[in-house]
């Protein structure tokens, strides 16, 4: 892919993959040191900002969400006004998620999805135990597992959405299991076929890796 192009990189994975913490590891050349726009910190910003005005605690967690989806808007209109490189950390599991893609699409960008993933949802539920102890944020585990299910669901459905796709695998530092470009894979690791995530969570994605794989044996 030409990254001299307006490029949007969506981060994504589900819940404790560490995708805050090693998204500079998965920028591609051209992209490198490109803030990226978190939505669960910069909600949580203003959950901090609006408990300091006072705001009743009932009515923080709504006006928070709305405040970061407001300041999301504004900053991913900004950056296709100037046709410059946009980086979006969010989960992919609802298709209102998927309406921020749309935005840059019709904008002539060209779309590639970075995902981490963990090989199992305990191990998500595991990380955001550890992180909440750490002092991060709480996510119940009926939306973790929700989340892991539906994220890959939906790019399974609509792969064909991105220039590139790259999958990591997310249980150490980050490695790159696959890399899918212009719906052709390009790079397959030995063991992208055994974590489940892929060969079950994506399983249409799987064949294409299969058959490269075969390919090139």
């Amino acid at each position: 892919m030409d990254y001299s192009k307006p490029t949007l990189l969506v981060i994504s994975g589900p819940n404790g993959a560490g995708k805050s913490t090693h998204v500079q590891i998965m920028l591609p050349p051209g992209l490198e040191n490109i803030w990226s726009f978190d939505r669960d910190k910069t909600r949580t910003e203003f959950e901090v900002q609006l408990n300091h005005e006072g705001v009743q605690e009932k009515e923080i967690p709504l006006r928070s969400t709305r405040m970061m989806e407001e300041k999301l808007l504004r900053e991913m209109k900004h950056a296709i006004a100037v046709k410059r490189h946009f980086v979006l950390e969010t989960p992919l599991s609802h298709p209102d998620y998927w309406n921020y893609i749309d935005l840059f699409e019709s904008n002539g960008y060209q779309i590639q999805l970075n995902y981490l993933c963990l090989d199992k949802i305990d191990n998500c539920k595991a990380r955001v135990e550890q992180r909440v102890i750490e002092g991060g944020h709480y996510v119940n585990p009926a939306t973790i597992k929700g989340v892991y299910q539906k994220n890959l669901e939906y790019i399974n459905e609509y792969r064909t959405t991105f220039n590139v796709i790259e999958l990591y695998d997310g249980m150490g530092i980050p490695t790159l299991l696959a890399r899918i470009e212009d719906n052709g894979v390009v790079y397959a690791a030995n063991n992208v076929l055994k974590k489940s995530w892929i060969k079950q969570g994506l399983p249409l994605i799987a064949q294409h890796i299969q058959a490269y794989i075969k390919s090139n044996s």
